[in-house]
């Protein structure tokens, strides 16, 4: 995804993550390019900021469209905070010269001077964690407010040569999701336990079916389901990479 940077007045309300530039390189002396990484939610984010001593000035490209999901904001309010972080950054290196810089400083100038409305009053961050806040949440998004279930942290139990760890269960008699507290751990990315939300919603929404005698679960169309999560490739990858880590027993234990 391309983003070309506008400059809203929220933008500087914007938490864009933790911002690392990369090395860069000079394209025909008349362009410089970097790329960076952004650490946001536990997940890493590519995206290249290019400065063009011609018309085309300041631009920045993000790799992963998917990062602008992470906020509440329009891209551009999100793309024009990570611009400003991102220049200034840009003008620490001692390899750009004079006209690069001039460039930079005209950007961060014409978006700094851009009149600002008054911010509204800060509300108080909600708790990211909080199981109700992400079912309802999930509910609007993706069922339509259809699925109709109570949820809540399991108890954690301790287990002798841990192998497997449920991290969730829908109990469909009674209409509850539980969800594991492993999962409440700040080393556990938001879009991890929101995934395990998800399939567990996804049991009463797409319940399950009989084939060849069986009743199944994960049919086909479940798993279609439970891939309309947005962020369920990701997800993914985490629980497999770090699943070791999961299984370890918690600091209370």
């Amino acid at each position: 995804m391309t983003a070309t940077a506008t400059t809203p007045s929220q933008s500087t309300t914007i938490k864009p993550g933790t911002v690392v530039l990369g090395e860069g390189r000079f394209s025909g002396g008349d362009a410089y390019r970097a790329l960076f990484r952004i650490r946001k939610g536990g997940f890493e984010y590519l995206g290249q900021v290019n400065v063009h001593l011609g018309e085309e000035g300041v631009r920045l490209e993000m790799f992963n469209a998917n990062y602008f999901g992470l906020f509440e904001a329009e891209a551009e309010v999100v793309t024009a905070t990570l611009e400003r972080t991102l220049l200034n950054q840009l003008l620490g290196r001692d390899a750009l010269n004079d006209r690069f810089r001039d460039v930079i400083h005209s950007r961060l100038e014409e978006s700094i001077l851009q009149p600002l409305e008054p911010l509204p009053a800060i509300k108080e961050e909600a708790d990211p964690r909080d199981l109700q806040g992400i079912f309802d949440r999930l509910n609007a998004e993706y069922f339509e407010g259809k699925v109709e279930a109570g949820i809540e942290w399991s108890k954690e139990t301790r287990i002798a040569n841990r192998r497997s760890v449920k991290f969730g269960s829908y109990d469909a008699r009674k209409k509850l999701i539980r969800i594991h507290p492993r999962l409440k751990q700040d080393f556990v990315p938001i879009p991890v336990l929101e995934l395990t939300v998800f399939h567990e919603m996804c049991h009463q929404a797409v319940p399950p079916v009989r084939q060849n005698g069986q009743w199944k679960t994960h049919h086909r169309e479940f798993k279609a389901r439970e891939k309309e999560y947005k962020h369920y490739k990701e997800a993914m990858q985490w629980e497999k990479k770090h699943w070791a880590k999961l299984l370890a027993p918690s600091p209370s234990e």
